[in-house]
């Protein structure tokens, strides 16, 4: 995005309205709804959606069996879907990982860029029928309604819609929605910073904050995420922090240590006893895959290393699934012969 573009952004969120140009002369701007507006549209949402219902329309969990029934949802499409939300998020990972290696991480990031289309294709697919459902039907009703009360005159006053239409109106302002990027860009700028500085904890945008606009709660919420991640020991460097897939990578990687040392001071806890803290193995019980997953990565990489030369092991000598004595695995061998010439060198001494 350029700078223009951003403060452009910027500007539209603190006044808290967007600008239509209905046709030469005629400029409209459709503003940001009160609180009390969105309260009262919920009423209108549950009118519509009642009526809705009583005249026979679909509710949401009738739609999918209609996208299955005509082969054009399945629920392999659903495995599909949650697949590529793990590949994005390793591919993220790994874009973070490889933020010095320039050639590589246009090559990750080109990979994202095709994973989310893919998945923004997928979701779309599965909801693409929401819009014949009660709750479908109540949201546009609401939506419109919201724009019948927000858009107005340059002088502030009401529009009379003689010349635009409400569903026009609508869509313009659902197709020039502020995207989660645009927001981000905006919420490091320095013009926004230097506002955010001076104002945070006060009346930043001249109202309390329980009045301030949806669009001016995103920005602060993004706000907020970038001075956690400055507050953060482990904070990474300003290109990262500027670089939006690899600072999602930065929070994934955050968030698996994390995770791992929970694990870890659970394990921690279940093997307090010294004997069983001074044990050269110790074996814990996984309730499914996951947790199996959970419980190998808190293993170091000698642990690992053991683990995947059993696994070699196993399927060499046993391809069938056959089972095999703990015993007559290589290194349990070795370390019983270690222990055996131990003993062997202890007796020796004892007979001295």
């Amino acid at each position: 995005m350029s700078n223009i573009d951003i403060e452009k952004a910027l500007y539209r969120i603190i006044q808290g309205r967007l600008r239509y140009k209905v046709r030469d002369g005629l400029v409209l701007y459709i503003h940001e709804p009160t609180p009390e507006l969105i309260y009262e549209s919920y009423d209108i949402y549950d009118e519509t959606y009642d009526q809705a219902y009583w005249r026979g329309v679909y509710v949401k969990e009738e739609v999918l069996p209609l996208l299955i029934e005509n082969n054009y949802w399945s629920p392999l499409d659903d495995k599909e879907a949650e697949k590529v939300q793990k590949q994005i998020e390793s591919k993220k990972l790994e874009a973070f990982k490889a933020f010095v290696q320039k050639k590589r991480l246009g090559a990750i990031k080109r990979e994202v860029f095709h994973l989310e289309k893919k998945w923004q294709t997928l979701y779309l697919k599965k909801n693409s029928l929401d819009h014949i459902t009660c709750a479908g039907c109540a949201e546009l009703t609401r939506n419109q309604w919201l724009i019948s009360k927000t858009t107005k005159f340059p002088d502030g006053s009401l529009y009379d819609w003689k010349e635009a239409s409400i569903p026009s109106a609508t869509n313009y302002r659902a197709s020039n929605a502020i995207s989660q990027e645009v927001y981000r860009s905006v919420a490091r700028c320095d013009a926004w910073r230097g506002m955010w500085g001076a104002g945070k904890g006060t009346e930043i945008f001249g109202v309390p904050f329980s009045r301030i606009t949806q669009e001016q709660a995103r920005l602060c919420m993004y706000a907020r995420m970038y001075d956690n991640v400055a507050e953060s020991p482990e904070a990474p460097i300003e290109e990262i922090v500027a670089d939006d897939i690899c600072l999602d990578g930065w929070f994934i990687d955050q968030k698996k240590k994390q995770d791992r040392q929970k694990k870890q001071n659970q394990v921690d806890g279940m093997i307090s006893n010294d004997k069983v803290k001074n044990s050269g193995e110790v074996f814990v019980m996984a309730q499914d895959q996951i947790d199996a997953g959970e419980i190998y990565d808190l293993n170091d990489d000698f642990a690992r290393g053991k683990v995947k030369r059993r696994e070699a092991q196993l399927e060499a000598t046993v391809p069938d699934g056959t089972m095999m004595n703990f015993k007559e695995l290589a290194d349990i061998k070795q370390d019983i012969g270690v222990q055996r010439q131990q003993q062997f060198n202890q007796s020796l001494k004892k007979g001295r």
